[in-house]
This record gives C-alpha cells, structure tokens and sequence, in this order.
C-alpha cells in the first residue's frame, strides 16, 4: 500500500525570554488545538541535543513540532482550515502571531516516500530524533539519491544498535496548491530516525556507515544542500 501518512515539521526558535511560558502554550494550546481535528494521529516536540558530532550537525532553530496526521486531506478539512484562520486574526502580541514572525521559522508539509507503508507507530523507547533535510538538489541525481537512500544508507543504519526505524518525506504543496516549504531551514526531502539515545553517534559503527564511498558520492550534491542535519531530545509527546 503507498503510504499516505503526512506530516507537518515546524522549527522555530522561542519569540521571547518568556521560553518557559511559551512552550507551556505550545504544549496546553496550540498542539491541543490541532489534537482536537480529526485526522491528527499524534504531535510531538523536540529541543536540539548536542549529541550529533559537530562535523556533521548545522546551525537551525532550537524547537523542532513533529505533527502526524492521516492523510493530507486533514490539512484541507473544515475544522483545520477554521483553526488556521482563526490563528492568523490574533493579535500581534499573541504567541501564535510572534511564534509565526520569528524569522528564523521554518515549516513544511511531507508525504511519507519510503517506506512504502503508513503503519508506523511511534516507539516508547524513542527519546531522541535524527532529522536530515536537503533542498533544491539537481534534477539529474535525485535518482541515485534516493537509490542510495533506500538501499544502503537506511538499511545500513538500522543496524546501529539505538536506531529504531527511519521514514523519508517529500515536501507537498498546501490545499490551495501553494508552496508549503516557507523559511530559510526548510527542505524538500526530509529523513527522520526514532533513537534511543545520541550516544550513538560515538560509535564506530556510526562513523564507518556514515563515510562509505557511495555516501561521500552522494554527499558531494547534497553538502551544501543540507538545511537540516540535527539530533533532537524529544520533549513533549501526545500519546503519553
């Protein structure tokens, strides 16, 4: 079965050095406002961990929102389409309109591409997230991109001892047909690995599965293209 599940992933940074007041918002509000909407499977939020090596890790926003939902029809929904514009006419002081304004935020929304299957669930014991993204590679090696993606690179780390699954998205456009991919941090392709713990980017194993010579191939076209290569401990989850 193609997988249908689509997800939201929003970076951002706090408006203000109200942090603690905001994320409480966040987390009572904005989230419980989407959880509400039919379709919404879970919502999880995540800090930036420093556990990534810092050869491999980027600069990017500090907050990372994971939204899960169904299919990309819940985004075109009545009851969705009504939150998001009741969002936008709140006042300038709201911590929806500063959370929007910060210029550091960056959003999209992504349909699940590998595996081909939407039964995912996410793991209890998965307290940390590896979010990979690209933007704007070359037509002419997204093939072997996504060859070497499915083939090697996934199936090699989901060996590391830590590494509980991984799913790749694709950034979708919005209901209207508008782009959804709007910031400076905000990919085209995204992967994300549910981990156990950052730890195990010490590893050996890590390393060696990291420097393979088709991974150095590919990692000429996408180096510079990277708008994401982080590690995150998750702080917030839905289902708990």
């Amino acid at each position: 079965m193609t997988a249908e599940r689509t997800i939201i992933l929003v970076r951002t940074n706090s408006p203000g050095a109200d942090e603690a007041e905001w994320n409480n918002w966040y987390e009572t509000q904005h989230i419980a406002a989407r959880l509400a909407i039919p379709g919404f499977l879970c919502i999880r939020r995540f800090k930036l961990s420093s556990g990534l090596p810092t050869d491999f890790a980027i600069p990017g926003p500090q907050y990372l929102a994971l939204y899960e939902v169904a299919t990309q029809n819940v985004l075109s929904s009545k009851p969705y389409l009504d939150l998001m514009q009741h969002e936008r006419s709140l006042p300038n002081d709201s911590f929806e309109a500063r959370t929007r304004g910060q210029p550091d935020n960056s959003r999209g929304i992504f349909r699940q591409i590998f595996p081909d299957s939407d039964s995912y669930t996410i793991p209890t014991n998965s307290d940390y997230l590896l979010a990979v993204g690209h933007a704007d590679l070359p037509a002419e090696v997204l093939d072997e991109y996504h060859a070497w993606y499915n083939t090697e690179h996934i199936p090699s780390y989901l060996q590391i001892p830590g590494v509980l699954n991984a799913r790749r998205f694709m950034i979708q456009p919005t209901a209207s047909g508008e782009t959804s991919k709007l910031g400076p941090y905000a990919p085209d392709y995204v992967a994300l690995y549910d981990l156990t713990s950052d730890d195990l980017f010490d590893s050996d194993a890590f390393r060696q599965r990291s420097s393979t010579p088709w991974s150095t191939r590919v990692r000429n076209w996408t180096w510079e293209r990277r708008k994401m290569n982080n590690s995150y401990q998750c702080i917030y989850r839905s289902d708990t």
